[in-house]
């Protein structure tokens, strides 16, 4: 399998799209979740020029990907792939940004998406519990939102990977209303079963932990579909609806505009967001607008 890819979004270029065929390459550009203005722009303007020109309008330089696998360890690990959700031929690439060791990607046979897949080398307690918590919400049949569904996972040279059903390879958005409400319900009753861990606090409850607006994703007007679970856990009670609120003031769309009200769950998350900016400021990460956003929204919350 050897394909060309042009780098995406401008400016971050970390998706590896395609380009040998328009359906992959238009794959490629649904994979960007953009929470800005300028990046849902962006990638309109990039789905537009492809969908009327071909790959060769998507703007940038064609050039070829390797991944930080040895070619024997890439070889087994295509392989498992395969045996897991048939053949593919052409995939796009998701690399983090965070200085940790992983990618994601979306399988691609000819026109289908057949698999999702996220790989991560170290510390791969978050892709086990992504599949742990997945297989739960999968076993309660939730209503108010969509969530993958798991395909299988494995370890390969020390990387673990997960593969999940994929969204379809069409543009999807942050959905203006969600059912806020009832995906708390439901994500608090699907993970009654997931391991709480010595740090759980009493009166404690199951959450999703990376509740924001862009792990929210919808395709016209179906259900949303819920993303990213590798933070699913026990905390305080209003746990996601606190860093939904402050995500969301974050990245300018405050669901409203009164400040957060001083709880343990505002506690909670200004503890950890300080922790989490900390940790990218020791790896040499510059913090963004989304960083001092959410801080400058927990901090409001808990001066109340």
């Amino acid at each position: 399998m050897i394909n060309r890819y042009k780098p995406f979004p401008p400016g971050w270029n970390n998706i590896q799209v395609p380009t040998h065929r328009r359906s992959a390459t238009l794959a490629g550009i649904a994979t960007y979740g953009p929470c800005a203005a300028r990046g849902v722009w962006a990638q309109r303007a990039a789905w537009g020029l492809v969908t009327l020109g071909g790959p060769r309008l998507l703007p940038g330089r064609t050039r070829g990907w390797q991944p930080s696998l040895a070619a024997d360890d890439w070889a087994q690990l295509q392989d498992d792939l395969t045996a897991t959700v048939g053949p593919f031929d052409s995939h796009t690439v998701y690399e983090r940004r965070d200085n940790r060791q992983g990618l994601l990607m979306l399988l691609l046979d000819g026109d289908r998406s057949v698999g999702f897949v996220k790989a991560r080398a170290g510390d791969t307690n978050g892709v086990v519990r992504e599949e742990e918590a997945l297989l739960l919400v999968e076993r309660a049949k939730v209503g108010s939102f969509v969530a993958p569904r798991v395909l299988g996972s494995g370890t390969v040279a020390g990387w673990r990977y997960l593969v999940t059903s994929p969204m379809p390879p069409r543009m999807h958005r942050m959905p203006k209303a969600p059912p806020r409400a009832a995906i708390y319900d439901d994500i608090s009753l699907a993970l009654g079963d997931l391991d709480k861990g010595p740090d759980a606090a009493e009166g404690w409850l199951p959450f999703h932990g990376d509740f924001t607006p862009w792990n929210l994703r919808q395709i016209r007007d179906a259900t949303p579909w819920l993303i990213d679970w590798e933070d699913a856990g026990w905390g305080p009670p209003d746990a996601d609806r606190v860093f939904y609120e402050a995500s969301a003031a974050a990245i300018g769309h405050p669901v409203s505009n009164a400040p957060l009200e001083d709880s343990e769950a505002v506690s909670y998350w200004w503890d950890e967001m300080n922790r989490r900016t900390r940790d990218k400021l020791a790896d040499g990460i510059e913090l963004g607008r989304i960083d001092y956003g959410m801080l400058d929204a927990l901090a409001a919350g808990s001066r109340s």
